[in-house]
């Protein structure tokens, strides 16, 4: 580190410091001769010695931190702003402007969300259907819903907010934004059954609170919305009673849609995916090229064990999740060494198992089930303290990512967890020693009794006491 007052006999990496500053000679680093006669002559000539340890004093500051942190900041202060000015409506249920997001957006330091929302997505009803359909279309009608999408958002691009609001029903904003709490359910570790029962009971521990409008619920899971929809129905809960489904290990976000006059096809599910989560995460996504990539390393991997020990699964896969069935846990490598492997071949993705290592899914980098929660809390300004999080002891390979936080965390305890595959042996330490689990936002309890989980939603505030 130089001091402001130093005088520089300095060579030709920095000439723009000496250029700028004029407190010093400029000699070529490899001349001894260059750097005596420099040195001579400020030794020797006073004023020269006083004009540069002037000039150093005066202009030094111009290149402090914070000297460059201000210039940083103007300059993307001038940027045009890319986050999204809600439209106004007289509709009960959407928000004044004055309750906006936005308006906390420049108080977040997060910076690795990079969010980018584009209103006019939001205007014309960007989230598009997520349809059922047999494996081999699955693909064809995922890309024909987004190209809608995409179309009737360019179509109405220049269009008022009036207009584009009454043609594309903008009106129907997701109830997230009217509830106070909201219970994310994302138990890995059990069976559908007790998963279903787990739904079940919440529902019934928070019915006053549900049934006021107060208390929202998502759905956290490595199933496709595909996969989704048949679990709930079969156990008579509607999809209509969650506000929001992380599907597909966070790859996918979507919301409930009872209005079938938007279907683009009866054999559509009742889904909407919301095609600004995707423009967050589509960062450096491999897409087709790592998909081709990933059925080459599968079929390796099958040629070696000489079964068919992993193979695609058409139906759960998506735009951004590339998925497979693992029919032979023994004959795939654990997450580690399949992360060592995605490096190695410069593929970027988040590798993730389920918990009982049936399911294998590849994702974008930037996606996740914990960084859907922060979408969330930007896109519907649902805050990250007023959620809490119902895990089993186990989960699947982004089970960490669930605990701790800003959210409050429950842990449901007992013999229905089964046991996590060694598929998941990622880390070399234990739990304990990178979450707490004493701090006041983590709690365990025994079971999942309605009584017991209203008792700990209490604790954390979700419901009233």
């Amino acid at each position: 580190m130089f001091h402001s007052d130093s005088l520089f006999v300095l060579a030709i990496d920095v000439l723009f410091f000496i250029q700028v500053l004029d407190n010093g000679i400029l000699v070529d680093p490899h001349n001894q001769n260059d750097i005596a006669e420099a040195l001579y002559r400020l030794v020797s000539d006073k004023q020269l010695w006083a004009k540069c340890r002037q000039n150093g004093l005066d202009n030094i500051h111009r290149f402090s931190w914070p000297e460059h942190c201000k210039n940083y900041l103007s300059r993307v202060g001038t940027l045009k702003s890319r986050h999204p000015q809600w439209q106004k409506s007289d509709d009960a249920t959407e928000v004044s402007e004055t309750d906006s997001p936005g308006d906390s957006l420049r108080d977040i330091h997060d910076i690795s969300l990079n969010l980018k929302i584009s209103l006019d997505s939001e205007k014309s009803g960007s989230m598009s259907k997520y349809g059922r359909s047999s494996t081999s279309d699955r693909r064809n009608l995922e890309d024909a819903v987004q190209k809608f999408s995409e179309a009737v958002s360019a179509g109405t691009k220049d269009e008022s907010g009036e207009k584009a609001g009454a043609t594309t029903g903008s009106t129907k904003w997701p109830s997230l934004r009217r509830r106070k709490h909201i219970v994310v359910i994302a138990v890995d570790s059990v069976q559908d059954a007790d998963l279903v029962q787990i739904i079940k009971n919440i529902f019934q521990a928070s019915s006053k609170e549900k049934s006021s409008g107060a208390l929202g619920f998502v759905l956290s899971t490595s199933r496709a919305a595909s996969e989704i929809h048949p679990l709930l129905t079969s156990g008579g809960i509607e999809i209509t009673d969650f506000d929001a489904f992380i599907c597909s290990s966070g790859s996918d976000l979507c919301y409930p849609s009872s209005n079938s006059e938007d279907m683009l096809s009866p054999a559509e599910l009742p889904f909407m995916i919301d095609l600004d989560y995707h423009s967050q995460i589509q960062y450096r996504w491999g897409g087709e090229g790592l998909r081709k990539t990933l059925i080459r390393w599968a079929a390796e991997k099958n040629s070696e064990s000489g079964q068919e020990a992993v193979v695609e699964d058409d139906e759960c896969s998506s735009t951004y999740c590339i998925s497979f069935k693992v029919k032979n846990t023994e004959a795939v490598p654990p997450v580690k060494d399949l992360r060592k492997t995605m490096r190695i071949q410069a593929l970027r993705c988040h590798v993730l198992y389920s918990h009982d290592g049936s399911k294998l899914n590849f994702i974008p980098v930037l996606a996740s089930r914990s960084q859907a929660l922060r979408y969330l809390y930007i896109r519907w300004g649902v805050e990250l303290s007023n959620m809490t999080v119902v895990v089993g002891e186990s989960g699947d390979t982004d089970y960490e990512g669930l605990l701790g936080g800003v959210q409050k965390t429950i842990i449901l305890k007992g013999s229905f967890n089964s046991a996590p595959n060694q598929l998941h042996a990622a880390r070399s330490y234990s739990l304990e020693d990178v979450v707490s689990f004493d701090k006041p936002g983590i709690a365990s309890v025994d079971g999942y009794a309605p009584d017991i989980l209203k008792s700990a939603l209490q604790q954390f505030g979700a419901l009233e006491g």
